[in-house]
């Protein structure tokens, strides 16, 4: 199984284990560290890297989707 956004998505709502991944944004987070760091087996990555990949996610998300997966919160400080 490979863990990616679809798959992630139809186990949270398919299956009682899903419970883990009850939250709106679980299955765009897991399938996006996977793809990130387990796939590539990657450990280390510079913030800003790691910003622009999720930036990439997030754009091909919204195409695929046809609207926003995962709407940006604006963090205070």
């Amino acid at each position: 199984m490979t863990p990616d956004f679809a798959t992630l998505d139809a186990l949270r709502a398919t299956t009682p284990r899903g419970g883990l991944l009850r939250s709106d944004h679980a299955p765009l987070v897991a399938s996006f560290l996977h793809r990130v760091f387990i796939a590539p087996n990657m450990r280390v990555m510079a913030a800003a890297d790691l910003a622009e990949a999720l930036e990439d996610e997030l754009f091909a998300l919204r195409q695929q989707l046809g609207g926003d997966p995962s709407p940006r919160r604006r963090w205070t400080t």
